[in-house]
């Protein structure tokens, strides 16, 4: 009898711990997208009476609260600006003695002169004056740049 009481007792006391640990802890929305564990948990005092014929005992048992966690939210995104597309000052077609360049300028083609025409940049090997506004590819095709003007 008297361990069917003790039995009995582990029982109870074993219900008692349980009953204070709450499998669905409050959960709320922080606003960020992230939930967090915002339940409290104060420590229970359980007390136990078990009576046999001969002995009477009393057991205190504190139960501590579970340990609660955080969770960090991830690092910010950063995201790159996308590159401006290149500027084109014109959209009509260049002229037969143009060329467009880089810049989606049309330029004038080099030409034969006796002299440096206006707007001329450089003189080409070959003679003929180039209306370049980079010097990179000036006078290609033209035996390459003779003199910058």
């Amino acid at each position: 009898m008297s361990r069917l009481l003790a039995v009995v007792g582990a029982f109870v006391l074993g219900t008692a711990l349980l009953s204070g640990c709450d499998p669905n802890p409050q959960v709320t929305n922080t606003g960020n997208g992230f939930t967090t564990d915002t339940s409290t948990v104060t420590p229970t005092t359980v007390t136990t009476t078990s009576t046999t014929e001969t002995t009477s005992s009393t057991t205190e048992t504190t139960v501590a609260p579970p340990p609660t966690t955080t969770v960090a939210p991830p690092p910010p995104v950063t995201t790159q600006a996308a590159a401006p597309a290149p500027q084109t000052h014109t959209q009509t077609a260049c002229g037969a003695d143009e060329y467009r360049n880089v810049d989606g300028v049309c330029v004038h083609r080099p030409v034969a002169a006796p002299g440096p025409p206006a707007g001329a940049t450089a003189k080409c090997k070959d003679g003929t004056y180039s209306f370049s506004q980079h010097r990179s590819g000036t006078c290609s095709g033209h035996g390459g740049v003779a003199v910058w003007l």
